[in-house]
């Protein structure tokens, strides 16, 4: 599939959006595995587990749900507070950048304080990181995009195959490669983060923590080289 990469920014390019998908897998599964059964993420799943608790008449139980959603919130802000201020200043780094830098520093805060905080805490400062990363990358070639919830992209895909194969679209079933490859990163940085809790146990957080840098350091030489042009 030939699109005109030139015009498209390279956190928008699919690569990178499948890079960004599996860190959010990665982070979710980190959350889910070892951190009370909550998501970081997935909101709609905490909402869900919220309500379940609460019928059951278990208060304390829905409280790390709730924790989770007001925590995502607050990152919300924080995130949307950083792309207003930098973004408006002349640095040295992108304001994507930037926002990586500031998910993988609260990676490793959750690293070194694992067993040191109660769940809560670890599993709101992931929260943050979640809506960090979801509150900057929220395009995908020009197209609306999240890395964290799944639902919005499995539907693309349906629809793009369907109008594919009904109406013979080839167009629609070259953009319906975009919503597989997200699917299979995000469903692979969860696999690596099961897998990676055999071996290293808590700090399997390592592997979300690796991604990140990796798109960092993208982002990092991709900027190098426009400058050097």
């Amino acid at each position: 599939m030939t699109e005109p990469q030139p015009d498209i920014p390279v956190h928008e390019s699919l690569a990178f959006a499948g890079l960004l998908t599996m860190i959010a897998g990665g982070i979710d599964a980190y959350s889910y595995l070892f951190h009370g059964a909550v998501f970081s993420g997935l909101q709609t799943g905490n909402v869900i587990l919220l309500g379940i608790n609460l019928g059951h008449g278990d208060i304390a139980g829905g409280t790390r749900y709730l924790i989770s959603l007001v925590a995502f919130m607050l990152g919300t802000v924080i995130a949307h507070g950083m792309q207003k201020h930098f973004g408006r200043k002349p640095i040295r780094v992108s304001v994507p950048q930037l926002i990586l830098v500031y998910e993988f520093a609260l990676l490793l805060v959750v690293a070194l304080t694992d067993q040191l905080v109660p769940d809560f805490i670890s599993t709101a400062v992931l929260s943050a990181a979640a809506a960090a990363e979801l509150q900057e990358f929220r395009r995908l070639k020009g197209r609306p995009f999240t890395p964290l919830m799944m639902t919005g992209t499995l539907r693309a895909l349906t629809e793009g195959i369907y109008d594919g194969v009904h109406y013979h679209d080839r167009a629609s079933l070259r953009r319906a490669c975009n919503p597989i490859v997200v699917l299979a990163c995000f469903a692979c940085g969860v696999m690596l983060v099961t897998l990676a809790r055999y071996v290293a146990g808590p700090l399997s957080i390592a592997v979300p923590m690796v991604l990140i840098a990796t798109a960092m350091l993208v982002l990092c030489v991709k900027r190098q080289r426009r400058r050097v042009s």
